[in-house]
């Protein structure tokens, strides 16, 4: 198994760290074959799970770069006065903290979440105890290692407690070396490009971060919308034993604990055995139909992703699934999104059908042609607002980047040279790269000053 391309990204990283703290003694350790934290101009370079036999004893390093194997087995290590179960990379990340200088900086990769799981915050707990603290937490690009599909995320680690942790996504080399910036600087952006700053102890992955982060968008210009816990208006969770099925319930909904089928509110639709199904019963204020369509949307999908642990056969459990956060309209809202996409899924039908009549019986393309061209000028009938706020709801990403004003300083009052730059550089970016939509308005509310800005790929 090797890197991508994408490495170098990693690299760039790496070594943007590296100037910004102004590392003058590194210590790079290579256990791992993927080779994929390389830092070629460290001082000191140690290498093979015996590394710790080639680095003098009592010497300190500003910086410690630790390419680690992952999935590695537990055993039990101790460290300082306590004993604790890890995986054994993170064991060798705790001797790799040894060496470390009371200003100095630590990176490594590790599993996804990082330690946003119950096994990460005891190990975390540990590192705080011996005097060590989590400074950021760095997703890696998508496809980083070949012939696999693990998304590791990098770790940087410290002497000095934070009073919040830096998390980013890494995107680009140029990029890389702002996020190395903004982390040593603790700069805050409002977007995972940028990097951002959340309470300690409180990530618990980048896909339940991005969820929250579109949750509380869809709140913010929707006031009606509550974001609530599935717990809290769920009457019961239930499950069943193997070769059991469910019970019908009246206003539930059936959720695929592992998988990729749909979520369904109709227990004829379930298509898996029921004992890898969750059925959640649901409370008069919240409507089984509305709730079943918000799980099959984007969002929907990434709050159920977040959810998802175990290494093996990754699957969502029941107490996960109770804190799973989802939008909640009024109820009567619920009823006619719910009906809507009730719509939707009648139109897909009849477009099968179509296209199977044309098919079947080409004589027949003119008058379907008519009902097409009718559909699509429907279609084509939402206003510039309404395709504005569907970029909203659909959250920063690649292509699409928010600002809270082009040149005004909103907590001033005043225009400034250094904004108007902030918007210029992501237009320029978008330009060079894939292209892509600079929303720029006050986050503070809508208002006459909104404005939408889209840029052609090169």
């Amino acid at each position: 198994m090797g890197t991508t391309n994408n490495s170098s990204i990693v690299e760039s990283f790496v070594s943007a760290l590296s100037n910004e703290i102004g590392s003058q003694n590194s210590l790079a350790i290579a256990i791992s074959n993927f080779c994929s934290l390389k830092f070629q101009t460290a001082r000191n370079q140690v290498c093979g799970l015996c590394w710790m036999d080639s680095v003098p004893a009592g010497a300190l390093y500003d910086y410690v770069i630790a390419d680690l194997p992952l999935g590695m087995r537990r055993e039990r290590i101790r460290f300082g006065d306590s004993e604790i179960t890890v995986r054994k990379n993170w064991g060798e990340l705790a001797k790799a903290l040894r060496f470390l200088e009371d200003d100095g900086y630590c990176l490594t990769l590790v599993e996804p979440p990082g330690f946003g799981m119950a096994e990460g915050l005891r190990f975390e707990e540990l590192l705080n105890a011996e005097g060590y603290f989590l400074c950021g937490i760095i997703n890696t690009p998508d496809g980083l290692f070949e012939s696999t599909s693990i998304r590791p995320v990098l770790i940087v680690i410290g002497r000095s407690k934070r009073q919040s942790i830096f998390v980013a996504e890494l995107e680009g080399e140029e990029q890389a070396a702002t996020l190395a910036h903004a982390l040593v600087a603790e700069i805050a952006g409002n977007s995972l490009s940028e990097g951002m700053f959340i309470a300690p102890r409180k990530f618990i992955g980048f896909t339940s971060l991005k969820a929250e982060q579109q949750l509380s968008w869809l709140g913010a210009h929707y006031k009606e919308y509550d974001s609530v816990l599935l717990g809290d208006i769920a009457i019961a969770i239930n499950t069943v034993r193997s070769g059991e099925r469910h019970v019908a319930q009246e206003n539930a909904i059936y959720i695929p604990m592992l998988g990729s089928s749909s979520v369904t509110h109709d227990i004829s639709q379930v298509t898996i055995k029921h004992h890898n199904v969750l059925q959640v019963t649901l409370m008069d204020k919240a409507h089984n139909e509305y709730l079943s369509a918000f799980f099959q949307s984007e969002l929907g999908k990434m709050v159920l992703n977040s959810l998802v642990c175990g290494a093996c056969i990754p699957k969502i459990n029941k107490t996960a699934l109770a804190v799973a956060r989802v939008a909640l309209p009024a109820i009567d809202e619920q009823h006619e999104i719910a009906f809507t996409h009730k719509r939707l899924s009648d139109l897909k039908c009849a477009i099968s059908d179509f296209q199977s009549e044309l098919a079947l019986n080409p004589k027949s393309a003119a008058a379907i042609k008519l009902q097409l061209e009718s559909m699509l000028e429907q279609i084509g009938g939402l206003s510039d607002a309404d395709k504005i706020m569907s970029l909203v709801r659909s959250g920063e990403s690649k292509i699409i980047e928010y600002k809270e004003a082009f040149s005004l300083d909103i907590r001033k009052g005043s225009k400034e040279k250094y904004i108007e730059l902030s918007a210029l550089k992501t237009i320029v970016a978008f330009l060079n790269t894939n292209g892509g939509t600079l929303l720029v308005y006050p986050f503070r509310g809508w208002d006459e000053r909104e404005i939408a800005l889209s840029l052609p790929s090169p």
